[in-house]
This record gives structure tokens, sequence and C-alpha cells, in this order.
């Protein structure tokens, strides 16, 4: 470095002007020393005299205030921003005994790209919203103001806004590009930063910058301006996303504690926790970022203030959003950024990171798939266009398969390319409102109803298999079919004449129950004038009023669930009640109650047989409770209506085999003593009755030339008594061929 002789008067000033020519980072002053400047990170001493007491002063004399000045001098250290020509410059004063020194640090421009910092490309999605809150965590040293510095860059380059920043001290200098930038510093333009931030929403900003949210004060100001249309930026010293919001919370009384959840909840819009690390090859230090990016599940847990539930919500997501440290941290080590020994020493479960660097993963997480899919053209439109065209029942999407169709009960691939999980995260968020996500994310599993343009309505099921997303969606036929075209038991339509008691339909999923119900509402709307309720889960048939009036009601849409609607029931007058589906004692004791009163209730189990569903209401109950609901249930049966779909001889289709336990005196004893293992020998003679055995129904669509003798004998209890085929079913009167 070269210098000259007298230059000792103005050397504070003329070495902040050389330090750019010098390429060091900071420079080191001190009344009486030599000074001397930080080269990549080693402290050299010039080759200049000691600096004397008199240049320290007159340098603070331009620097500082008189004010200031009196401050310093009282307190004795003192944070400061200068500028010299073009430059910024970040300057500590302080004694060192009793004698005047100075560190002053250059400060970059803020010409920061996410590419040459290292960052993922969620930041970046950060950086483009509009309003909110965007907070950047980590410990003192882990680049927390560069990366601001970055997400402020980005916005002057791309957007026609004000920008205001309130920084201690000022970091990265900021020029005017497409949008304008006011930068103000705590200590010399504004008194703290409470201040400055209640000033700043005065001064039209569009995008606000907080160096750093360190009292209750600045967090309120914080979370007003972002619930006023203002996106906020700001840093916390926390080392993850638990602990950001946990910090946040605890600055607050605990009497307003739900308060600050709630506006958190609605105004957060990302965490970004990052620690930095040395790189493998020795060439500096490379980023480890966790990202939270906020969505309906994470709001959801936030409003409630389930804080630590974020860290298994943000393990189990497969949200590309979301990325906790052990993914990140994995991330790095399989691109050769980081050692295997500084991932481990960082992450937040150790073991769980040296498993995954061993090829091994705990849960589900080892079948995730990567995000890629070629089918992702595909839209969901299109796909439930397949499903119309072709006559289809139901749509399967999961990862690593095409769609998959279920024509006539057999599956059927379409003919495109396997989904990718990001493919299944576009179909199925392409169907789901902000609730719907919330509630899919954290329980893991969504029903609801779905109508397409034409009036076409589908039932959807939402769930996770092996760590991915998946969806079932049933077509619903938008006209109720007859009963003669179901091909329903006589004396299933007899009991759905009753006035009171408790009919069920029973048999596994995508058996027809619920369309069997439609038909039993249907006919009841169109015989009798009468107030029929259904709660369904999701409504999949929708009436129109008859002679009857009929009110449908949604779970999670009309009413928080089938108990709570049945709750209060009695007082809407209802003569007819259709229930969904009795999932839990608290709904079937209100069936039986509503039953017991004089309705008419129907509703549906998945039970395999009408045995077994008395059997299973009853266990639903504890056993001191046992004996009392055998007695409500044989006073208020009706009967149990079980059946099976089976295909068509023909492949036009399917058609029903049913078992019909109508609740006479004997089953209603039966029920009573616990002896239902008798009740088979009842419905296989007590025909006159109505009842009719499963063995007994499959043998006459077998007769009639409906189904194949195998497909029967596979669902048969007795094959004797499934009969040859006929040659000439035809011969067979039409009275005695409702099934077909």
């Amino acid at each position: 470095m070269e210098t000259k002789e007298g230059l000792v008067a103005a050397t504070v000033e003329k070495m902040l002007a050389s330090m750019e020519k010098w390429k060091a980072s900071d420079l080191f002053v001190c009344e009486g020393k030599t000074p001397a400047v930080r080269l990549h990170g080693s402290v050299v001493p010039l080759d200049v005299a000691p600096t004397s007491r008199e240049v320290m002063e007159e340098f603070l004399a331009k620097t500082v205030s008189p004010s200031a000045l009196c401050t310093f001098r009282e307190k004795g250290d003192m944070d400061l921003g200068w500028t010299l020509g073009a430059r910024r410059f970040r300057i500590n004063l302080a004694r060192q005994m009793g004698a005047l020194s100075l560190v002053a640090r250059a400060l970059p421009g803020g010409e920061l790209t996410f590419e040459e910092l290292g960052l993922p490309w969620q930041v970046a999605a950060l950086a483009d919203l509009q309003r909110g809150l965007v907070l950047v965590t980590g410990a003192t040293g882990s680049g927390k103001s560069t990366t601001l510095a970055a997400v402020v860059h980005r916005i002057n380059t791309t957007r026609k806004v004000h920008i205001v920043t309130v920084e201690e001290p000022i970091e990265f200098v900021h020029a005017d590009l497409t949008g304008r930038v006011t930068q103000r510093e705590v200590g010399t333009d504004t008194e703290s930063f409470d201040v400055a931030l209640r000033e700043a929403l005065r001064e039209s900003p569009d995008v606000i910058l907080i160096g750093e949210m360190r009292d209750i004060a600045t967090m309120r100001v914080a979370l007003q301006a972002a619930l006023t249309g203002h996106l906020v930026l700001a840093t916390l010293h926390t080392i993850d996303t638990s602990q950001t919001l946990q910090r946040i919370l605890s600055y607050f009384p605990e009497e307003h504690r739900s308060q600050v959840a709630t506006d958190l909840s609605l105004s957060l819009r990302g965490i970004v926790s990052q620690r930095l690390m040395p790189r493998k090859d020795g060439k500096g230090r490379v980023v480890a970022v966790e990202m939270l990016t906020v969505t309906p599940a994470a709001a959801r847990l936030i409003a409630e203030k389930r804080v630590d539930d974020l860290v298994d919500l943000m393990k189990a997501s497969t949200d590309p959003g979301i990325v906790p440290f052990n993914r990140a941290l994995l991330g790095l080590y399989r691109k050769g950024l980081i050692t295997h020994e500084m991932g481990k020493a960082h992450a937040s479960n150790p073991e769980e990171f040296d498993l995954s660097c061993r090829g091994m993963e705990t849960g589900v997480s080892v079948f995730r798939t990567d995000e890629g899919g070629a089918a992702s053209g595909l839209d969901m439109q299109s796909l439930l266009g397949h499903v119309l065209e072709r006559g289809a029942s139901d749509l399967h999407l999961f990862v690593g398969s095409p769609p998959i169709l279920r024509i006539d009960g057999i599956l059927v691939p379409i003919d495109v390319p396997p989904l990718g999980a990001g493919d299944l995260r576009l179909l199925i968020y392409s169907l789901l409102g902000q609730r719907q996500r919330s509630i899919h994310e954290l329980e893991r599993e969504l029903d609801f109803s779905l109508t397409i343009d034409g009036g076409n309505r589908f039932r959807v099921n939402v769930y996770w298999e092996r760590g991915n997303m998946a969806a079932a969606l049933r077509s619903i036929p938008s006209v109720i079919p007859a009963a003669e075209d179901l091909g329903l038991p006589q004396g299933l339509l007899d009991m759905g004449r009753t006035p009171q008691g408790l009919l069920l339909v029973v048999g596994p999923t995508g058996s027809g129950k619920t369309t069997t119900l439609a038909c039993l509402v249907d006919r009841i709307n169109r015989l009798t004038s009468c107030h029929i309720v259904t709660i369904e889960d999701p409504i999949e048939y929708v009436h129109r009023n008859v002679k009857s009036i009929i009110h449908q009601r949604e779970v999670h849409s009309d009413t928080l669930g089938f108990a709570t609607a049945l709750k209060y029931i009695l007082r809407q007058d209802p003569d007819v009640v259709l229930i969904g589906e009795l999932r839990d004692q608290e709904t079937i004791s209100a069936a039986l109650t509503t039953a017991e009163t004089g309705h008419l209730v129907l509703a549906t189990l998945h039970t395999n047989d009408a045995v077994q569903t008395v059997d299973r209401i009853v266990d639903v109950f504890p056993p001191h409770q046992q004996p009392q609901a055998r007695v409500q249930l044989a006073a208020s049966l009706v009967g149990v209506v079980s059946q099976r779909l089976l295909p068509r001889a023909d492949g036009r289709g399917r058609v029903a085999a049913f078992e019909v336990m109508v609740a006479t005196p004997a089953i209603r004893t039966m029920i009573r003593d616990n002896k239902m293992h008798q009740a088979m020998s009842v419905l296989q003679s007590s025909a006159q009755s109505g009842m009719l055995t499963l063995d007994m129904s499959l043998g006459r669509l077998v007769e009639k030339g409906l189904i194949d003798r195998d497909e029967a004998l596979r669902l048969a209890h007795n094959p004797k008594l499934v009969p040859e085929r006929t040659d000439d079913p035809s011969q067979t009167p039409p009275s005695d061929r409702p099934e077909g």
C-alpha cells in the first residue's frame, strides 16, 4: 500500500477514500495507534504514523452532530452512517482506556441477486408479494441483512413502488432504479424504530423494511402496516420458524396473545430462517435456508397458537414453499457444497439428517417423488371430461401413475404419462379453497362435492398416500334412478313407506348405498307430503321439491358435523331425516333418539351384512350402555338392507344384489337378547315378510342371466344355493325381473 508523508492530519477521510482501492472491508483507527485495515479476513497495519487526538476530534466534528457528540461523550459508544463521495460507511465510535477509536466498514451497494447469494427461488417468490409480513431470521452474522438487500433490489428493479427502510445502521445503499428508495438510519435520521415506523406510514410507502424487530412497539406497527396493505420486510434474531413465532408472541402480555396470533395468521406471508456454514471446498460460505411460506394450514396453526405443531406440518408438507432445515441441509450435502459433519452439526435433528444422507428416511418420506411429471399439461376440466365421455364412475389420481378411470367396475388408465407430485398439487389445489386446503394439510383427509359446467356433479375425496397427495373423484348422476331401474327389492320399498323408525342401507364403499337412499327419498318426495331433511358429506344427488319440502344440508358448509346437525334437527319439524353416514357413537345415539320420537330415519353404515350391522351399532357404545342401546335399537329399527354391485354378464354396467332383514318381532327379540347369530335362519325362512338373503338374491340374478355364476360364487355364503344359469332367461315373468 502506498502512503505519503504529511497526510496524517487528514488520514481518516483519505484512508476511507482509499479502502476501495485497497479492497479492504474494514478500517481500524485509534488515538495513539497505527491505523489498520482488514484484508481477506486478516487485520493488516498501514504504513502511516499513529493517529493523534486532534485528527480524531476533527473527524468527529465533521461527521457527528453536536447533540449526538454529547451523547457519545456521555455513553462512550455510538453507531452512525456517513457518506463520502458516492460511498456509504458504517462507523462505530468507542473509547478504549480513555482514547477515541473507530471502526469503519464500507457499505456495499445493494445490487445483489438471489442467484449470486445462493438463495432458493422461494425467497424470490416472497419478494414478489404485494402485501403482508415477511421475516428473515437467523443468528448474528447469518446474512439476514444481505438477504433483505437482495429482496429490496429485486423489488427496486421490477416494480414502480416507494420503498422506505428503517435501519440501525444502514448496511447496503440502494439507488433509485425502477422504484424509489428512502433509507433512514436510527440515531442519525430518526430517534428510534418505533418513531420512524409511525412516521413512515405517512410517507406513502408500498414496501417497508425494518432493520430489526426489537420491541413490542415495533412489532405492533409492523403488524398494523402488514394488515393495511403494505409489504413489510423485517429481521429477527431467532434460529428457526417455531422459535420466531414463539418469540413474537412472548413479547406481548398473555391477554393480548390471542389477538396477536390472529393478526399474524392474517398478515404473515413467510419466514426465511438461515444459517451460514463453511463450503466443503473451503471457498467461502454457503447459506442453508429454512422456508415457511404460510399456507392456509400454517395460518390456522398460528391463529390457534399451535406453534409447536408447525414443526410436524413442515416435515410432512410436500408444498415446495415449505422447506425444513434438515431438508435444506440434505440438499446442500447432496450437491457437494457442505460436508456430512457440517450438515449434522447444524441439523435440527442430527440423527434424522444422518439417516437421510445414507438414503434412509423416517415415516413415509422415503416414498416421496420429485416434483416433475410429464403430464403437467393436464387440467382437471379435461380429466373430468374423460370421466363423462367414457361413462366412468370414478377417477383416481396419484403419483407415479397416469389418471385411472373405473368403467363398469374395471380400472382403465388414461393414455397419458404418469403424474408427478407437482402435477397432483396443481390438479388438486385447482379445486380447493383456502379453508379446504387448511383442512387437507392438517387433517390429511378431505371430502367435498364439485359441480362443473353443464350441472355434472362429482364427489371428491382428497387424501395422502406414501407422503404424496392423491384424490378419488366419483361421478354423481344428475338423474335419480327409478326403483325399477335399480332393481330394489319390494321388501325395501315397503320399509321405505314406514312413517317412523330407523332404516339402514349398508355395504362396502362403492356398493351404491347413496343411490339407493336417494331413490327412497325421491319416492317419498313424489308420493307423500312431508318435510325431509338430509345431512350429507358431501351432498351427492340434488332433490327438487315435488309433494314434499326437502332441505339438504352439507357437513362443513351448512353444519359443523353430523352430530351437531342432529342435535338441533328436531326443532326443524322434520318427518324424514336422511343421515349420510353413521360414523360415531354421538351420531348413532342421536339417530336412535330421532327414530324413537316418531321420525323416519334413513342412514348408511359401512358393514358387510345385516347381522353384522346390529352388532356394529351396539359395539360403538361402552359396555355399560350396550344393554340400553340394544333396547333402543330393537324398538326403533325398521330394517337393514345390505347390497353389493356385480358386473353384468353382458358387460353393460353393473347390477345390485341385496340382503334384506325386516325388523319383525322375532328379529327385535334377538336384538334385545343379544342372539343375532340366530338371525340368518329367520332371514332364510321369512320371505313372506319381505326378507331376502344375499345367496337368494345372487341365485335369482344368475337364473335370469344378469350375472355370471362365477361372480355369484365369489360373494355367496352357500355356493349350493347358486344355480346354474337358465338357457332362456327371457322366460322369466316380467314382474320377477326388477333387477334389470
